[in-house]
């Protein structure tokens, strides 16, 4: 028995140090890697158990509109940067339909530049963007809450449809589903126009002009976070994968422009004051 327990002890310390070389390795090759990332606009909603997840740009304001949750169910914000000058304009609390403080997991964020969407849960909740944008209250409410057959870890927005998906990974991230899905909707209707398998441990989704799908997707400050491109088909899984491209650790959403990625990212909340690296800004990445 106590050469049984010796083994044991053996092997976790052995796992440990696996994870702390890891772990370090994960930091260095980071750093040594940076030359491939452009740091750009100042990551919002950190402090206070705040924690970052969705982002989106919009062209006809030229502004940054980022969303973070409170692990301590206190209310989830929207903020709104300049994307040229880089600089916070304007953070907002968000309110539910029923004028409620919004203390969900808001997942994602999208905008076609009239309407605003913030996946709520089970829902999707819309904005008119111009108000958002001009208004001078603390808080914003939404125009209408519609709920969904999939939950919505991310949103976006491409040809007059929205592509909603959920964060899978089991055991420890479950759904209504047995495997990952991305339900596309009608941006007007929010009718079901398509579903679709896609990989699990999904943070966020870009489509780029040639019709590819590019899914962030990470898991833990222990693991590297991917990029994974693929053609446009029922199923993204290998067979039309194009690339696949290592990040740092945490990333969440991003959005497309210029040919390049914006990619969010978590690693910088105080909640996760063990996290390495720290990512403060968003990174620039080419497509």
């Amino acid at each position: 028995m106590k050469r049984l327990l010796k083994i044991l002890m053996y092997i976790l310390i052995i796992l440990i140090i696996l994870r702390i070389i890891n772990y370090l390795s994960i930091n260095i090759s980071y750093h040594i890697d940076k030359n491939k990332y452009t740091e750009t606009f100042t990551i919002n909603g950190i402090h206070n158990s705040y924690i970052p997840q969705g982002l989106t740009y919009s062209d006809k304001y030229n502004v940054i509109l980022q969303t973070s949750y409170n692990k301590n169910n206190k209310v989830s914000m929207l903020y709104i940067s300049d994307f040229n000058s880089k600089k916070l304009l304007k953070e907002i609390k968000l309110k539910n339909i029923n004028n409620t403080n919004n203390t969900s997991h808001v997942g994602g964020i999208c905008t076609d530049d009239k309407k605003l969407w913030i996946t709520n849960d089970y829902s999707i909740d819309e904005f008119n963007l111009d108000e958002v944008i001009n208004s001078t209250n603390k808080y914003i409410k939404p125009i209408k809450n519609t709920k969904i057959s999939t939950r919505g870890d991310f949103i976006t927005y491409h040809d007059n449809s929205l592509y909603v998906g959920e964060f899978q990974l089991k055991p420890f991230y479950n759904t209504n589903h047995d495997i990952p899905i991305m339900i596309k909707y009608n941006s007007n209707t929010y009718e079901e126009e398509d579903s679709f398998e896609i990989p699990k441990m999904v943070q966020g989704l870009v489509i780029d002009e040639d019709n590819n799908f590019i899914f962030s997707r990470s898991y833990s400050h222990f693991t590297r976070s991917y990029l994974n491109y693929y053609k446009y088909d029922k199923n993204f899984n290998n067979k039309n994968l194009i690339k696949k491209i290592k990040i740092p650790p945490m990333a969440e959403d991003m959005f497309y422009k210029d040919k390049y990625l914006y990619v969010l990212f978590e690693s910088n909340a105080d909640r996760y004051f063990y996290a390495i690296p720290k990512i403060k800004k968003v990174l620039k990445i080419k497509k």
